[in-house]
């Protein structure tokens, strides 16, 4: 989402209120940025925090209160909105186009072969990141969206082969997830053997021609069955819990989805246990599979619908966050 202001947002999840779109800052124009664009330089800001403070200070307009959410967002007015850049026809126009720099063209290589591969069309695929506005370098990361939940299983079973019998993708090696250990910041968070083992299970991400490349499946509008407002959530303050993932169905999505039985609350809130985790935040998917157990580390949060009641852990929102499998 780019603004009258000339700020540029990620969209952030799949419900939006009326009149605003939830979104996080992600660049904003700054003498000494490192991204140039139409001649004006912009920086990039990747951690949460830092994005509210820079907020706060100069364009406090898109922060706001979210009565459904039950706590203060990110968002950007109908009456800032300049446009609304879409991944799929971004991919669609790289598609078309016949000037295209090397990262360009690496990157509609990347979307044909796994078109080719899962036998999905290419409108399955989008462009996103850097990318997708404009902002990228000769060594920036390849982000890929994938449209649809079954899709996206279908994907992902074409890289797992892909990246064991094909030249041109990689696994990360341990040199590649120590630098991406280092970039999100998770020394807080979690030991780097622990994050390193995760890692190497996933397929979502890894070397491509030599390029980063970052794949983000999400619904389509019609598998969308919750409506803004339908469901009210509450912040209960913060919480560890260990537990086992009963369903895993939405592992491969963003924003994933964990339900989980057996569940034991370790530290923080111990009045109420989560039936489930949850995270807005890609990195967090492909990170359990059912039968799988867990620690887990967020905000706990009460989620309420046509008078029922149940509690969700929100993990990616915090550098203190995580989510990892426990032997």
């Amino acid at each position: 989402m780019e603004t009258s202001d000339g700020l540029f947002f990620d969209v952030k999840g799949l419900l939006h209120p009326p009149g605003r779109i939830v979104a996080y800052l992600r660049y904003y124009p700054n003498n000494r940025g490192t991204r140039l664009r139409d001649g004006v330089r912009y920086a990039k800001i990747y951690n949460l925090s830092g994005r509210r403070s820079l907020l706060k200070r100069k364009w406090p307009e898109y922060l706001y209160y979210d009565e459904v959410q039950g706590r203060e967002l990110q968002g950007v007015p109908a009456n800032n909105m300049r446009n609304l850049h879409s991944p799929a026809q971004k991919s669609r126009a790289l598609l078309r186009t016949r000037q295209k720099d090397p990262l360009e063209t690496n990157a509609i290589r990347l979307v044909q072969i796994l078109s080719h591969e899962s036998r999905l069309p290419s409108a399955s695929f989008g462009i996103s990141g850097s990318l997708l506005v404009g902002f990228h370098r000769p060594d920036s990361d390849i982000d890929v969206i994938v449209y649809g939940a079954e899709q996206s299983e279908r994907v992902h079973s074409v890289l797992y082969s892909l990246l064991n019998n094909d030249q041109y993708f990689h696994r990360y090696t341990a040199r590649n997830l120590k630098k991406l250990y280092v970039r999100r910041g998770l020394q807080q968070a979690i030991g780097f053997r622990d994050f390193a083992e995760q890692e190497q299970r996933k397929v979502f991400e890894g070397k491509f021609m030599g390029h980063d490349y970052f794949l983000r499946c999400v619904k389509r509008w019609g598998e969308i069955t919750e409506r803004y407002g339908e469901v009210r959530y509450k912040p209960m303050g913060r919480c560890m819990i260990s537990g086992w993932v009963s369903d895993d169905a939405e592992t491969l999505l963003t924003p994933c989805r964990y339900s989980l039985d057996r569940v034991r609350v370790l530290e923080g809130v111990r009045s109420r246990r989560p039936s489930e985790v949850v995270s807005f935040r890609g990195r967090f998917t492909e990170q359990a599979s059912c039968g799988e157990r867990i620690v887990a580390r967020g905000r706990l949060e009460s989620v309420q619908s046509d008078g029922s009641q149940h509690f969700r852990l929100v993990v990616g929102e915090s550098t203190r966050d995580v989510l990892k499998r426990i032997e």
